[in-house]
């Protein structure tokens, strides 16, 4: 069963974020199946306890080891020519989550954000300038850009509440992000510009998360425990029409992802990622290990 954001403050979650869904997972015994082209990269526990970052072709083959360090690394985005990917790591225990890239094939770490708060949950824009993140810098979870080589941060949201999760959309010029302004997780939308014309998409009693906006721009995945456990929903890009794709009583599923072409999406459930249909059919797992944990699927932009 998939934790509640709402159980504690974002604050408090982001240093853990990457096992918000990981840790509360159990392993399944689904068979590993293929969920056609591409490549996904994600975070997993599998090599040494601690968060890696690996990759693996959404066919369930070709499974790559990308970090190796002795903190965790997590939170992937690839840039959209795919040569690098950002991500967070703390690189020691008790440490703070700090901004990083590196090349694709996990060569040339390199640390981006400087700072002496936590900085999370990077996304790299569309066109490759830019990358979303969330910062700490100013007392709570607040959404800043930055370019892509961590300079010129700009900061987008400002208030009281824990901003997070940012999702750029196809054209750059949305960013959809969750907040618990209204009193509890719900989806937002704003200009990425400066931040303006924001809007509550969700507009849902429980808890609304990780948003992630369909190549064509016209739907966002999301996942919410609106019918009692987690799961995988999809709704249109103004936020109606919401339709559920994962089974709530099976387990918890989260954290979904559009595959480059918008047929598939990516998702974590159990521990293990699963890909399926965008409409919810042909729902394949494509890691399974037992006793370790992998999630936050990241589809590579170039298919």
């Amino acid at each position: 069963m998939l934790t509640s954001p709402d159980m504690m403050p974002i604050r408090r979650l982001l240093p853990a974020l990457a096992t918000l869904v990981l840790t509360a997972c159990s392993d399944t015994n689904a068979p590993l199946g293929n969920g056609g082209p591409g490549r996904i990269a994600f975070e997993t526990t599998r090599y040494n306890g601690h968060l890696d970052i690996a990759a693996i072709d959404a066919s369930g083959r070709n499974l790559t080891r990308l970090t190796n360090r002795l903190g965790d690394e997590a939170w992937p985005t690839w840039s959209p020519d795919t040569m690098q990917i950002a991500y967070q790591a703390a690189l020691a225990p008790d440490t703070l989550f700090q901004i990083w890239i590196m090349n694709s094939d996990g060569s040339n770490p390199t640390r981006l954000t400087e700072d002496t708060t936590g900085n999370v949950m990077p996304a790299w824009s569309p066109d490759g300038r830019k990358i979303a993140f969330v910062s700490f810098r100013d007392f709570n979870s607040e959404i800043y850009v930055m370019d892509a080589n961590g300079q010129n941060p700009v900061r987008l949201t400002s208030d009281t509440a824990e901003d997070g999760q940012p999702a750029w959309s196809a054209d750059g010029s949305k960013i959809a992000f969750v907040s618990d302004r209204d009193g509890n997780s719900e989806i937002y939308v704003m200009n990425a510009a400066d931040g303006s014309g924001l809007v509550n998409l969700t507009n849902s009693p429980l808890v609304d998360w990780g948003p992630a906006w369909s190549p064509d721009g016209s739907k966002i995945a999301f996942y919410s425990n609106r019918e009692v456990a987690f799961a995988v929903w999809v709704m249109n890009s103004n936020g109606s029409n919401p339709v559920r794709l994962t089974d709530p009583s099976h387990v918890g599923a989260g954290l979904p992802d559009w595959s480059p072409d918008g047929t598939r999406i990516a998702y974590e459930s159990g521990g293990h990622v699963w890909v399926m249909n965008a409409d919810g059919s042909h729902k394949v797992q494509i890691t399974g290990r037992n006793g370790v944990s992998d999630g936050v699927p990241r589809w590579r932009p170039i298919q």
